[in-house]
Order: C-alpha cells, then structure tokens, then sequence
C-alpha cells in the first residue's frame, strides 16, 4: 500500500516535540542572561565534559512524507550549522582520542570541553554533516555498524520503521507479543506503534529479532519500494575512508546493532571484536571506542563492559543523559547529550554552558 495519508493532526503529529517546562525555564534563563551569568561559576567548581550524540542531519522539507523513524533526525543541515559555529566560537571542541588521552594521563582537557559524536553510520552524515565538520574545524567519531557499511540496505530499526509506516494495521505480529502492529492506520497511531515495537525488538534475543525482520522482509517485499534505502542508507567504506582522512575518527558500534545484553558470550565477543579489526583493517589505525547500540541502561552491563575491555577498548560510550565530571569519570560509561530537532538556539546554548548543572 501508499504510505497512508496523512490529516492535519497528522502533520503537527511529526513536528518537534511541545518543549517540556525545564527546556522553557532554560530558554528564558539564556534569554535574559542567567546563564551567561552562572557560566563563571559553574567552571569553576564543577567543570564537566559534554559530549553530544547525534543520529542524522538532514532536510525536513518532505517530512510529513518520510518513510522512516523521524526522531533519528537531530537536526537540519542549518540547525547543526549554526551549532557547530557556537562550539567552534564559544567552546573548546575536542576528540575522543583526546579525552582518552586525559584519563590516560598523557594530557589534561581544556576548560568547556565539547565532543560531537554519530550513531550509526548513516549516509547523510556524509553528505549534510561532513562538510560543515570540515568548514569549521570540528573534531568528530562516528561510530558504524560495520555490516551495513557499504550494504545498501537500512538498518533494522529502520525496516521496521519503514513497515509500520506502510503496511495495514495489526499485519506485524511477533510470536514473542500478543500484540500486533500498527494499531491503527492514521500517522499518530502508526508512531505509537513505532515506538513499542522497537522496544519489544530492542529485547528480544538476537536470533530471534533477525529471524522477525527477515520474515517481514520476505512476506512484504512489495510493500518495500525500490531505492526505498536511499532515504535511509548507510555510508561506504570509501565515504569512510574520505573522512578519516580528513581528521574524522570512527569507533565501533558493532556489527549488527544488536542489545548487546542479549548476547552469548560468543556472540558478544563476536559483534565487538569483528567490528573493531574491520575498521582497523579498512583505515589501517587503531579503534579505541566503542558506542553501546541503544546505549540505556539495559544495553550494557557489567558483563558487557568486561568484553568490551578484554576485546581492546578503551573508552565506553551510552546514550545515558549528563555530562562527565572533570578530572576523572567512568570511561566505559561516558554520559551524552542527545541532540533532536527540538533543540533550539537558546537551549543549546544552556545545555552547553552548564553542562554539569543541566544535565
């Protein structure tokens, strides 16, 4: 079928989010000058790394179209200009290798120090993101699924995303669940289900989740229109290997993105070991980070982070919201700020002066 047509209350449906109370008292707080204020003061006793964590930078010109999860768009190729000119002018922007070296001992991090990092590997942070990176001298790590690097085909969240978006109600069914998926046919109902789907999929056992997509994909082939993935692809290696050597780093997300969590010992193993000697072998330099896929609370564990560590890494990246206290914190469990496109001027700027306090 179309992707169903979408009503009024559809199209405000896909709009950012209505801003929470907090974002609003920050908003106003910048406004008026509070932040800026507080700023010297919060450096001086509770200095912090912030590390912000992006998915996609694209147009939203067509979003009321979008075939797939468009919460994974962080911003606008115009919204990430402008905050990577506020990093470049305000803050001290910083690598991941760098922060490595200052756990290590082998340097200390400047004052307001800021990493920009990617999930993923998707396509178009080659083509919307690098060029403004380059523009503005920004140091930056994409972490990539390998095994969808240079594959053409969407990653799995976003087949499912994909599907919800086009099939009619209740045709998805997990043998796992009682439910069925979307619950409804209008654009609303059809991101409700979105978002329970993936988390039902997000904890099912790996084989299981694979086994799932794949049957979707076998039974609604003709749902799934050609060159569908161009909306939602992943990069090639030679795109990597360009902004590598441009100063781009790249740091392992596995090889499938899978909940790692869910894993066999031998699995675990595989998924971060695979992921990191295929980067290494494609950029012939060391891969010291690795980004939990999910990155919450029920992706990683104490078990994870030991195979984590044992498979050579040496920096742990979550999705979990905060920043990183100064000298010293967890680095296997580095805290990011996740960017979407609700994130406006006046809220970035908050967030990234009083890092320590906002978070």
């Amino acid at each position: 079928m179309a992707h169903p047509p979408l009503l009024e209350e559809d199209i405000t449906a896909l709009k950012p989010a209505r801003k929470g109370r907090i974002q609003q008292g920050l908003e106003f707080a910048e406004r008026v000058g509070i932040v800026s204020a507080l700023r010297p003061l919060h450096d001086r006793h509770s200095a912090a790394l912030t590390v912000l964590a992006y998915h996609r930078i694209m147009p939203t010109d067509a979003l009321a179209s979008y075939p797939f999860d468009p919460e994974l768009i962080s911003a606008t190729p115009a919204q990430f200009e402008w905050q990577m000119q506020d990093i470049r002018r305000c803050l001290n922007p910083v690598s991941l290798d760098q922060v490595r070296a200052h756990l290590d001992g082998r340097s200390i991090l400047p004052p307001r120090a800021v990493a920009v990092t990617f999930d993923d590997g998707f396509g178009d942070t080659y083509r919307y993101a690098f060029p403004i990176l380059k523009r503005h001298s920004i140091p930056a790590t994409i972490f990539i699924a390998t095994g969808y690097v240079d594959s053409g085909e969407p990653f799995w969240f976003e087949l499912a995303a994909y599907l919800i978006y086009r099939v009619e109600p209740h045709a998805l069914a997990i043998e796992a669940s009682a439910e069925s998926f979307p619950c409804g046919p209008t654009h609303p109902e059809r991101t409700r289900s979105l978002r329970r789907l993936h988390e039902i999929l997000k904890n099912l056992p790996d084989p299981e989740r694979l086994d799932v997509l794949a049957g979707w994909t076998r039974r609604f082939a003709r749902e799934i229109a050609h060159g569908a993935a161009d909306h939602s692809g992943p990069m090639s290696w030679a795109q990597v290997r360009e902004m590598a050597a441009a100063g781009i780093a790249f740091g392992s997300h596995t090889v499938t993105h899978p909940n790692l969590t869910r894993l066999t010992d031998a699995a675990l193993d595989r998924e971060l070991i695979d992921s990191k000697r295929g980067i290494e072998e494609k950029l012939q330099r060391e891969v010291g980070t690795l980004a939990y896929p999910i990155g919450n609370r029920d992706s990683f564990d104490e078990r994870v982070i030991a195979a984590t560590r044992r498979a050579g890494f040496a920096l742990g990246v979550t999705y979990l919201p905060g920043a990183n206290p100064l000298p010293e914190f967890n680095r296997f469990e580095l805290c990011r700020h996740g960017i979407g496109l609700g994130t406006t001027q006046r809220y970035f700027r908050a967030m990234t002066r009083l890092p320590s306090w906002i978070h």
